[in-house]
């Protein structure tokens, strides 16, 4: 009976033994489920198509080799998808879309969380954008029409653009501040994508928004581009002819949107570098260079990934900066 209970305390021991190994060996496997990606805008906006394109890449064999499921959330100038990812495991099975935009957001008064809450995995792009009008409007032709008008009808004319607080709502602020720019009224939208319907269908006379989205219509005759919002002009066919900002005598910095990727603060460095990579290999892919690139004239490559360290210091000094201009304008208090 000891030799019994003997043998039994030694197997038991044994699977004590191989369990824990099989388990952490479980945990290191990864990704070995399904990854979820926050997109921080609404579907059928331009960077909607963009968090698809990035999902559908990571999913192949090559990359990840999982299904990469993607979740809109962009309520409350992008508090709601902050939220949502902090109250999400650390373990890498979910990471968000963020952007320059969130410089400004860091700051509002419903924000609760701090930046260092979370961890910045890269930089991937940097969009462009351009403002776009129906090729009908009586009054509105350039960007001189729209200054014009604005002069003369004061507070009668808006334009939509990206969400309270956002990259574009300062743009937008730079723009009504400039000597030679416009005071045009702001109406946010949560994506892009509305912005070009609202303009299309006669809702809204002066919209901004990707190339990209506006450039059926420009060939369709619908739209005609009156600026780019960049210092130089778009070298594609049709915004060739489009001004630039410099183009009109506007002399503020463009506040440049950039794209992004951060996951919850304590990721396990490994499973961070390995999200880091595949994005990488996804923005050095032929599908990204040749068929989304080619849709989307108005997008500048620009990968920056591996130092976490640099990017989070750099990316506080950015939140820094922008609050002193956001109380500068009064849209915050101190």
């Amino acid at each position: 009976m000891t030799q019994l209970l003997n043998k039994t305390k030694g197997a038991l021991a044994a699977v004590a033994l191989v369990f824990p190994a099989s388990a952490a060996f479980a945990q290191d496997d990864y990704p070995s489920k399904p990854i979820e990606l926050v997109c921080t805008t609404s579907p059928g906006s331009g960077t909607a198509a963009w968090c698809e394109m990035v999902a559908g890449e990571l999913a192949k064999e090559d990359y990840l080799g999982v299904p990469i499921n993607v979740t809109y959330k962009n309520g409350a100038s992008n508090w709601e998808p902050t939220l949502y990812l902090s109250q999400q495991e650390a373990d890498g099975y979910t990471f968000m879309h963020f952007s320059r935009s969130f410089t400004s957001y860091f700051n509002l008064p419903h924000f609760e969380l701090e930046p260092d809450a979370f961890e910045i995995l890269a930089k991937f792009e940097e969009t462009i954008y351009g403002i776009g009008v129906r090729c009908d409007d009586p009054d509105l032709k350039s960007w001189e029409d729209v200054v014009a008008y604005t002069e003369d009808n004061p507070g009668a004319l808006a334009m939509g653009f990206n969400k309270i607080g956002s990259t574009h709502h300062l743009q937008h602020t730079m723009i009504t501040r400039d000597p030679a720019g416009a005071k045009l009224n702001f109406v946010p939208y949560s994506g892009t994508g509305d912005v070009v319907k609202d303009v299309i269908g006669g809702h809204l006379r002066v919209g901004a928004a990707q190339p990209g989205l506006w450039n059926s219509h420009i060939e369709a005759g619908t739209i005609c581009p009156i600026l780019i919002l960049n210092e130089e002009r778009l070298d594609h066919p049709q915004w060739a002819d489009v001004p630039s900002i410099r183009d009109v005598g506007m002399t503020y910095d463009v506040p440049h949107q950039w794209q992004g990727f951060m996951v919850k603060a304590g990721t396990p460095d490994d499973r961070m570098d390995a999200l880091t990579e595949a994005l990488q290999k996804v923005s050095q892919s032929d599908h990204y260079k040749d068929v989304y690139m080619s849709r989307n004239p108005h997008v500048v490559p620009n990968f920056v990934g591996g130092d976490r360290e640099k990017l989070m210091a750099d990316f506080l000094e950015a939140v820094a900066t922008t609050r002193e201009f956001l109380l500068e304008i009064d849209f915050i208090q101190g």
